[in-house]
Formats: C-alpha cells, sequence, structure tokens
C-alpha cells in the first residue's frame, strides 16, 4: 500500500467513525458554579513536553472556566478562595518544556534547563481540574495517588490527586455543578508512543469503566450537567509518528538515501519478536531519534560501509518500541473508532452531549487546516500553531480551540450561549502562528526551516513517552510513559 494509499485508507476510517455526534436534551442543569473536569494530559495543559504553569493557565478547563465567568486560581490561592483549582507546577516543569533555541543551519529543539516543582500540594480540598497525565478511562476510578510511582500516571498523581481518592470520587467531593469527562486518549495513544498496538485497552475494559464512571458521576451529583468528548480516529497524521521517514534519509540534504536498486533502503527493526525491515505503511516515532543516531535500523548489510560504520550499533534493529507497523496502525485506527461508538453509545443512554474532538482533528489535519482570518492553523510541526514541540500535546492556541469544542457542546446541549474563547491573544504569545514562531533568541521560524531534535531533547522523550527499556540503557533501567 502506498503513502497516499495509506493516508486514504486512515481518512475513510475517520469520516466513517464521525458519523453524528449526538445531540441531546442534556440532564442537569448549566450551572458552572464548581465545575469539576475529569481528564487526561489534555486536560491538564501538558505541553511540549511538559506541565508548568506558564500553559496550565491555558489548559482547555481553564479556558472554559473563565469563558463561564469563574476566577481561575493562583498559586497563592488556597481553599477559601472561591476559584477553579488547578495542581500548578513551576517552570520549566516536570519533564523541562522543549523550546526553540536557535535556527541556523536548522532549528533546534531542546529542552530548558533545569526542573519544576508542584507549586500548590497544600490546597486543602480537591483541584477543580483533576486531569492527570497517562491516566487511562480503566484508572479513572481506581488510581488515588497514594500508589508507588511506577507509571507516569502514578507518578503525576501523587500531586495531583495527593492519596485523597480517585478522580471520580474528589469529582463528587467536590458537589459539582457541572461536569467535563475527557478520558480515553491514552487507552489508544499508549501504543503509538510505546511502539505496539499491545498497548491498546480492550474494548471491553473501555466500555465496562466508562460506563460505570459516568453511572457514578450521575448518582452522585444528580443535578449536575455533564459533557463528554469523543477521540480523534486518524492518530496517524499526528506529527509524533510522521516527522521520521522509515528509512534512511541522509542529515545534510534530507534525501533519501538510494540502494543500487535506485529504491529508498527501509530501516532494519524488530516488530512483535520479528526481524525485518520496514516498509512503507510503518511509522516510526519521534522519540526513536535517540537510536537513529546511533545507528539501530541500519540493515546489517550496511554496517561495514561508510559513514554508517562511524555508528556503534549499525546492523542492529530498532526495538519494536520504534517502529509501528501497518498492520498496527490499521488495529489503533480501529480501535479509537470503536471506542468512539463506545463513548457515544454511553453518552446517547445518558442524554449527554458529546465534544467533537474527532472533528477537530480532522479539520486541523485536513489541507489548509482552520482558517482563522487570513492565518491557517494545521498540524505541521513547529510552524502549524496547533501541536506543541513534542509532536502529541497542543500549544495554546490548540487547547483553546479545543475548549470551544466542549463549549459548542454545552451550548448545543443545554441551550446556552457561552461565548466561544477566542484565539487572537496568540498571534503574539508563544510563536503559536507560523509566521510568528521563534527561538529563544527571537531568530524567525519559516515553514521550510530544518528541525532537529538536541541530544538532550531526544533523550528526554525516551524518558517520558516510552516504557521499554532503551537498547543501549543500563540493565534494569525502564522507561515511562506520558500520554495523555
Amino acid at each position: 500500500m502506498s503513502n497516499k494509499s495509506f493516508a486514504r485508507f486512515v481518512a475513510v476510517l475517520a469520516v466513517l467513525a464521525v458519523a453524528a455526534v449526538p445531540v441531546f436534551a442534556a440532564p442537569g442543569k448549566a450551572d458552572f458554579t464548581r465545575l469539576v473536569v475529569i481528564g487526561t494530559s489534555l486536560g491538564s495543559g501538558l505541553e511540549s513536553g511538559s506541565l508548568n504553569v506558564n500553559h496550565q493557565q491555558y489548559s482547555f478547563p481553564a479556558v472554559i472556566a473563565r469563558q463561564v465567568g469563574l476566577t481561575v486560581c493562583g498559586v497563592s490561592a488556597t481553599a477559601a478562595d472561591n476559584c477553579f483549582a488547578q495542581p500548578l507546577v513551576s517552570f520549566p516543569g516536570i519533564g523541562s518544556e522543549n523550546q526553540l533555541v536557535s535556527i541556523a543551519p536548522s532549528v533546534v529543539i531542546s529542552p530548558a534547563p533545569g526542573s519544576g516543582t508542584p507549586l500548590v500540594t497544600g490546597f486543602g480540598r480537591p483541584y477543580n481540574n483533576l486531569s492527570v497525565p497517562g491516566i487511562k478511562a480503566t484508572e479513572a476510578d481506581t488510581l488515588t495517588g497514594a500508589q508507588p510511582a511506577t507509571s507516569t500516571a502514578t507518578s503525576f498523581a501523587q500531586f495531583i490527586l495527593r492519596g485523597l481518592g480517585t478522580q471520580a470520587n474528589q469529582a463528587l467531593a467536590l458537589h459539582p455543578t457541572f461536569i467535563i469527562v475527557e478520558l480515553g486518549a491514552n487507552d489508544v495513544l499508549t501504543a503509538l508512543t510505546s511502539g505496539t498496538s499491545k498497548s491498546l485497552t480492550p474494548l471491553a475494559a473501555f466500555t465496562t469503566s466508562y460506563n460505570a464512571l459516568l453511572d457514578k458521576l450521575r448518582a452522585g451529583a444528580p443535578d449536575a450537567g455533564i459533557v463528554v468528548s469523543n477521540l480523534p480516529t486518524n492518530p496517524a497524521t499526528l506529527p509524533y509518528i510522521n516527522l521520521i521517514a522509515p528509512y534512511i534519509v541522509n542529515p545534510a540534504t534530507g534525501q533519501p538515501v538510494l540502494g543500487p536498486d535506485g529504491k529508498v533502503i527501509y530501516y532494519f527493526a524488530e516488530t512483535n519478536g520479528v526481524l525485518g525491515q520496514l516498509d512503507a505503511n510503518s511509522r516510526v516515532p519521534l522519540h526513536a531519534q535517540t537510536d537513529l543516531r546511533l545507528g539501530y535500523g541500519i540493515p546489517p548489510a550496511l554496517k561495514a560501509i561508510p559513514p554508517f560504520n562511524a555508528l556503534p550499533h549499525a546492523g542492529e534493529p530498532l526495538p519494536d518500541a520504534d517502529a509501528l507497523t501497518g498492520t498496527e496502525i490499521t488495529e489503533i485506527v480501529q480501535r479509537a473508532v470503536d471506542i468512539n461508538a463506545a463513548i457515544n453509545t454511553a453518552a446517547s443512554a445518558r442524554q449527554i452531549p458529546v465534544a467533537d474532538f474527532s472533528g477537530l482533528f480532522n479539520r486541523v489535519t485536513a489541507p489548509g487546516g482552520i482558517a482563522i482570518g487570513p492565518f491557517s492553523v494545521t498540524n505541521a510541526f513547529v510552524t502549524g500553531g496547533f501541536f506543541s514541540l513534542d509532536g502529541l500535546h497542543f500549544t495554546d492556541l490548540g487547547y483553546t480551540l479545543f475548549a470551544n469544542e466542549f463549549i459548542r457542546a454545552i451550548n448545543r446541549g443545554y441551550g446556552t450561549k457561552i461565548p466561544v474563547a477566542s484565539v487572537t491573544p496568540f498571534f503574539t504569545n508563544n510563536g503559536a502562528i507560523s509566521f510568528l514562531a521563534r527561538t529563544t533568541n527571537g531568530d524567525a521560524v519559516l515553514a521550510s526551516t530544518p528541525w532537529s531534535l538536541s541530544d538532550e531533547s531526544a533523550a528526554q522523550f525516551r524518558t517520558m513517552f516510552v516504557e521499554t527499556p532503551a537498547p543501549s540503557a543500563a540493565p534494569g533501567r525502564t522507561r515511562r510513559i506520558s500520554n495523555h
């Protein structure tokens, strides 16, 4: 199957999955006095590989809170303050924020020095935004923050949930008047960041947990309004798995290295225990850049040929975590389609409106992206404006567009007239629009400017996004997943 055929295949699945987001006479009331959010890193505001206060203020829950007239808590707020509370973290955050550092000879992306710390751990009540990076729907009513930090979700939960109870229990403890549920992303996208479809949450497990969560929230807060969101069904268009070609590229020219037959040379990899070369339908995640620089993936027949013989691991296969086959991509897309059907069925049975994340994702990845006046917001890495510098999470502008999908769903379901949030502040903030993208030195970044990750940033990506050990890691050393 060619790349064009693959793209058409994914697009067809996406269209089939979007099939009319249900609209209902929604339950409860549109009272936002005590707004609570149960979500993933998309709800937390994680951006460019980091959770920190600079971007948490633009998390989609914070944007919605401001649009419905609430005050968002600052770092000095206490439980006595009437404000929308989030588990704020100092800059450069947990997972130091990736930044554009220089522009010549290419844009270099590197993490900011240092590390951040949680700022409001002593807050005397549950946070209104209970979103936990890495959490799956199956953990929304089991993870409490008291568990050992053995995964991304358990690590973040220690200072977000703080052992005070599960997301569901803490949400109900606040006696919510309106509840937002954004779950399911990690149940699918973990497979992209771990490099295997084996990481997908079984559909039956997701369906059981999701329905049980909604029933618990409805029973515990029967008068509260509620809205949920669906998932993108074309994850193969994420920058995270589309930036690195599955074949050898000359770093000096950006052009494929051709073999004696005049064809590209696909990387050598181990996928699901099988050794072989990748093909045009394969995808190489961004975190593989560390291993590629060491020579992993260079076919054995080339390991003694310059310049490959200078790479210490030439001739050794890319590990399973560094590659996805076309079959695995198909499985991931289908699971997203099936989970969306489960979400729509669960919402329909309870008359709950659904925010159309899938539709937003399709629009931003379509040719031309989303037009905002004379500008276009696309899924292009660095310059598109929607995805941040980890290729997986959103920019401040992207989170605002996501918030507006929830606002539209609330307005449809409850007959409210909440204004959507303006994106004009981002024309001068964080380089969110392509022609304003700049490095830390103020140099302008154009769409044609080549980019590369620094070694530190590439290593950080492996640390945050991959659970299996890197081939060059010391024995026993493990990596963690930090998804959504």
